[in-house]
C-alpha cells in the first residue's frame, strides 16, 4: 500500500489557518520544528496551538524555549493540555473536546518529536475525521542514547548481563480507539517492536500470556546507527530463543527476518500486514507499541485498516541505559493531503 513519503520539512508561508499540536519535551530536538520555522520566518504562519504538558514531568522540559520559538511564528499564548499517566480514563474525551473545531483549520501540524507513542496513536485517532492537510513532523537527533561505546561496555560486563533488565516498566495504557473485543477467546498473537527496554515486552507477556510472540526488529536507516539493529536483537535474545518457532533468524546475517525501519513508517505497516495475513484469521492480534515514534505512525495506519487489531502501550518507567538524544540532524514531515480519506 502506498503512503506519502517522508521529506525534509518545508518552510511554511502565511495564508492557511494552521493548528500546531506538540508537547513540551526535554531533548534538544523537542523544539526542532518551531526553531526551524522561526529561523527563516518571523511571520504568523500558525493560527492556534495545543501543547501537551506532562505531569509529573520527567526532565527539564524546554517550556520557555518552545514558547519563544512559537511566538516568532504566531503563537503568543499556547493552549496547554495536561497529560498524566496515572489519570488517563478521560483522555480521549478531553482530547476530542480540545480538538472539536479541528475542521476549522486548513492545516494541522502534529509534531510527534516530544510525544509519547501512546499520545501519537490517540491524537491520530482523535483527528481521524479531519478533512484538511495533516503534516506529521519529526525532528531527528544527531545522536541517541545509548552510544555504541556504552552498549559495548554493557555487553562485556557479566554482572550487568546477569541483572539486565533490572527495571523499566510502569503500567500498561489502553484506549477505546486502540481496543478491540473481536476474536476474544481465540489464541493471542502478541506482536512487539524491539527497543532498548526488553522489560516492556516481558510485562506484556506476564499480563497477556499469548500463544505466540512475534518480534519485529528495528533497523535505523543511517549507516552510523546500523549497530543498533544488532543491539536491540541482542537485548531480546532470551525472548527470541523462548519463542524461536515464531522468530526466524536469517542465517546469512544472524538477524531476525522480520525487520522494519525505525524511520520509514511504511515498512512497519507492511511487516504488520504480513503478520496479520499469516495469523490474523484464527488468532487475536495484539500489538505492543514498543518501537520508535515513526513506527507508531505506521501502527496507527495498520489499526485503521484492521479494526479487529488491539493495541496496548506498556509505559517505560526507567531505563537500563541513561541519557537522552543530542542535537538536531534534520526536520522531517509526512503530508496527508486529506487525512480523513487515508
Amino acid at each position: 500500500m502506498a503512503f506519502p513519503k517522508i521529506n525534509k520539512a518545508q518552510i511554511l508561508l502565511t495564508g492557511p489557518k494552521r493548528l500546531f499540536i506538540g508537547a513540551y519535551g526535554f531533548e534538544d530536538r523537542s523544539t526542532g520544528w518551531a526553531e526551524f520555522q522561526g529561523k527563516s520566518n518571523n511571520k504568523k504562519i500558525l493560527t492556534d496551538s495545543i501543547l501537551i504538558k506532562y505531569e509529573p514531568k520527567k526532565g527539564d522540559n524546554k517550556i520557555e524555549s518552545l514558547k519563544k520559538s512559537l511566538e516568532k511564528i504566531g503563537i503568543h499564548l499556547p493552549k496547554e493540555f495536561e497529560f498524566n499517566y496515572s489519570a488517563i480514563d478521560d483522555i480521549e474525551d478531553r482530547l476530542a473536546k480540545q480538538m472539536k473545531k479541528a475542521n476549522d483549520f486548513d492545516e494541522i501540524i502534529l509534531d510527534i518529536t516530544a510525544l509519547t507513542k501512546y499520545l501519537i496513536l490517540v491524537i491520530l485517532c482523535t483527528l481521524r475525521n479531519y478533512k484538511g492537510v495533516l503534516r506529521v513532523v519529526y525532528s531527528e537527533a544527531k545522536n541517541y542514547a545509548p552510544t555504541a561505546i556504552e552498549f559495548e561496555k554493557f555487553k562485556i560486563n557479566p554482572k550487568a548481563i546477569s541483572k539486565f533488565p533490572t527495571q523499566g516498566f510502569g503500567t500498561i495504557l489502553r484506549a477505546k480507539c486502540l481496543s478491540s473485543i473481536r476474536m476474544q477467546g481465540q489464541p493471542v498473537c502478541l506482536v512487539a517492536l524491539t527497543s532498548f527496554n526488553e522489560m516492556l515486552i516481558r510485562h506484556m507477556l506476564g499480563t497477556i500470556s499469548p500463544y505466540r510472540l512475534v518480534l519485529i526488529n528495528g533497523s535505523p536507516p543511517r549507516t552510523d546507527f546500523k549497530w543498533r539493529e544488532f543491539a536491540t536483537q541482542y537485548i531480546h535474545n532470551k525472548l527470541i530463543k523462548e519463542y524461536s518457532s515464531f522468530n526466524e533468524i536469517d542465517t546469512r546475517t544472524g538477524l531476525l527476518k522480520r525487520v522494519a525501519s525505525t524511520f520509514y513508517y511504511q515498512e512497519v505497516f507492511n511487516e504488520l500486514e504480513k503478520v496479520y495475513n499469516e495469523f490474523g484469521m484464527h488468532e487475536r492480534i495484539i500489538v505492543a507499541a514498543t518501537g520508535s515514534k515513526m513506527q507508531a505512525v505506521g501502527l496507527f495506519l495498520f489499526k485503521i485498516k484492521h479494526e479487529d487489531v488491539h493495541i496496548e502501550y506498556p509505559t517505560p518507567d526507567s531505563y537500563f541505559f541513561k541519557g537522552m538524544s543530542v542535537g538536531i540532524e534534520e526536520v522531517h514531515e509526512i503530508i496527508f493531503a486529506n487525512f480523513s480519506e487515508v
